[in-house]
């Protein structure tokens, strides 16, 4: 067979059979050029080689053996998968609570008035500030990270602003209000595709004798309804006014799900 690539670079590492050895050489008597290279590579491959001395014979250190590197591969993927799962079933358990919340206490249709605190100041703050015309928001939209971070410390946890947006639904902003009970909450305004009004309101609500399940209330001489729900000690309510109930309902689940994903991560 004719000299190759092969015969070359296993010239260069020694790892030519005799006769085979033999061919390249003769063949680098026919091809100078080409021979010169070679032999640079040889001699720069021997220079290395004298130059680790005996460290080339240690063994692979173990943190770098194939097995270990394997092993270690496996272990993040594993981590991952399970970081991935979890949060999945936060999905699953945020997304089942809103679809089976809607009828667990309130039946089909009912026209429900709000009794409980919080949910009475998520209607009555929707019913002031929606209707506002000049100034609706405290902190407008374009600055989020400071509206959220500003709420965030008066209130005392993390907040997010929810992304309403494949529902049709932009942030306007947000402002600082106070509870009956004197503590702060928040409410978040956001815009519907016909400059219609959509609130989230939030506070801390330890009235006890409520979960995260949906309850659904109304000012039937206002029109203005909410889905309102309390989870670890903290109260919910998304607020709109002549939105039709089911259509609420999927803003709230929405809701329901980015704040129960938030809380798991």
């Amino acid at each position: 067979m004719p000299v190759g690539e092969d015969d070359l670079q296993g010239w260069v590492d020694g790892r030519l059979g005799q006769q085979r050895n033999a061919l390249v050489e003769a063949w680098f008597a026919e091809n100078p050029e080409t021979a010169a290279r070679f032999r640079a590579m040889a001699a720069q491959r021997h220079a290395l080689r004298a130059a680790l001395g005996e460290g080339q014979a240690e063994p692979v250190p173990a943190r770098l053996r194939v097995a270990n590197l394997l092993a270690a591969r496996r272990q993040a993927r594993l981590h991952g998968v399970r970081r991935i799962a979890a949060v999945a079933a936060w999905l699953v358990i945020g997304g089942g609570l809103g679809w089976a919340g809607h009828g667990l206490l309130v039946p089909q249709g009912a026209a429900v008035t709000a009794t409980r605190p919080m949910v009475a100041e998520a209607l009555s703050a929707h019913r002031v500030f929606a209707a506002d015309a000049v100034r609706p928001v405290e902190v407008a939209a374009a600055q989020e990270a400071q509206l959220v971070g500003w709420l965030s410390s008066r209130l005392g946890r993390p907040l997010e602003a929810p992304d309403l947006a494949q529902l049709g639904y932009h942030l306007l902003g947000g402002r600082l209000l106070a509870g009956a009970a004197g503590d702060p909450a928040a409410q978040l305004m956001y815009a519907g595709p016909g400059a219609e009004r959509l609130t989230v309101y939030l506070r801390a609500d330890r009235a006890g004798g409520a979960g995260p399940e949906f309850r659904f209330a109304e000012v039937p001489a206002q029109g203005i309804t909410a889905f309102w729900w309390v989870d670890r000690g903290f109260g919910f309510a998304v607020a709109a006014e002549g939105l039709e109930r089911l259509a609420l309902q999927r803003v709230a689940e929405s809701v329901h799900r980015q704040v129960a994903l938030s809380q798991a991560l």
